[in-house]
């Protein structure tokens, strides 16, 4: 909503169905508090920063942050941000009907109302003619009145009959037998089945499912010509894709997260660079011990032995002239962190992610 000077308020939702937050607890939930060790960090995955740095984050940008829970039922988090009114007119393509889409009949199956909003508006920008039902049941009644549909979106997990049953008894309707089915789910493609193949489904989307993929699946499954998305404002790489080039270096990247290692030698990559890994710090110095590096990119938390008792080791190993430059990657971003890090010899620090 406007605010002044032409700046606007925007709010934001993220709610969840678990099990709620008790009133008496609610005002505890932006408050820091510390883990008992480290090993208590890695066990449960947090230090109880999140919402803290969430909260210092909605203030900073003109807003703020509160949630509204109900135990049994979820919770819902709202923040706020203040922000200057756009100068640039650049939109999506997407955001215009689309004649390849407009008027076809678009049946929504979700138990999940939100869901249910966001696909129904999504198709109604480019034209469709959508109607969503809550339940399997609700959804097959329409079809045995004689409704017909174009095409339908079905949710996997709805409760009393997920999609992949729903899909089935589709197909036992006269009205049911051709008509493209798409699969909306959490868990990626389910596996191959009796039933998943007499359901016949045209295409599987994974949430969170962005408009470009839902636009290009609905194309492709109706059949059409597909349309590509553009913006019409360009997007600028702040990667050097020839850094390796120009600045050719010799890098170990130190990472005991398989993910964070596939990530790091993709950003790497992207620059020309190929990279040796080891998961721990006691693999940093063995590989130390075979060959020099110019460069370490050390995780911090590493089993066995982490990054800065590696970084005091490759000090004492190593002289000044044969030492890599060690670079901390941590995903500890509060003050003093950074100081920690250089205390132990290492020569830069970057905050995860």
């Amino acid at each position: 909503q406007p605010t002044t000077n032409n700046q606007y308020e925007i709010q934001f939702a993220v709610k969840d169905t678990g099990i709620g937050i008790p009133a008496d607890r609610l005002d505890r939930l932006f408050k820091a508090f510390s883990q008992v060790d480290s090993s208590t960090s890695r066990n449960y995955g947090g230090t109880g920063l999140g919402l803290v740095i969430c909260k210092r984050l909605s203030e900073m940008m003109g807003g703020r942050i509160w949630v509204e829970s109900e135990v049994g039922q979820g919770s819902t988090f709202y923040f706020t941000i203040v922000t200057q009114e756009s100068k640039s007119d650049s939109q999506l393509e997407l955001d215009v009907r689309q004649p390849q889409l407009e008027g076809k009949r678009l049946l929504i199956v979700d138990d999940n109302a939100t869901n249910r909003q966001i696909l129904t508006l999504q198709g109604e920008s480019w034209g469709m003619l959508t109607r969503a039902a809550q339940s399997g049941p609700e959804a097959l009644d329409w079809l045995r009145q004689g409704d017909a549909f174009d095409l339908a979106i079905l949710d996997m997990q709805m409760p009393g009959m997920d999609g992949v049953v729903l899909a089935t008894e589709i197909r036992r309707q006269p009205n049911g037998q051709d008509l493209p089915l798409v699969m909306l789910t959490s868990i990626g493609k389910p596996e191959t089945s009796p039933q998943l193949s007499e359901a016949r489904f045209a295409a599987f989307l994974t949430k969170p499912i962005k408009q470009s993929q839902l636009y290009e699946a609905l194309i492709q499954v109706l059949g059409g010509q597909l349309i590509k998305v553009r913006s019409t404002c360009p997007l600028s790489s702040q990667i050097d894709p020839y850094m390796a080039s120009r600045l050719p270096l010799r890098i170990l990247l130190a990472e005991d997260n398989a993910v964070n290692q596939q990530v790091g030698l993709h950003l790497l990559r992207r620059m020309g660079y190929r990279a040796d890994v080891a998961a721990n710090g006691i693999e940093v110095l063995e590989a130390l011990r075979r060959q020099s590096y110019d460069v370490v990119l050390m995780d911090v938390q590493m089993p066995q032995m982490d990054g800065l008792t590696a970084t005091r080791q490759i000090c004492q190993q190593c002289s000044l002239e044969q030492r890599p430059w060690v670079v901390a990657m941590t995903a500890n971003a509060m003050q003093g962190d950074r100081e920690v890090c250089l205390q132990a010899g290492m020569d830069d620090y970057i905050s995860k992610p």
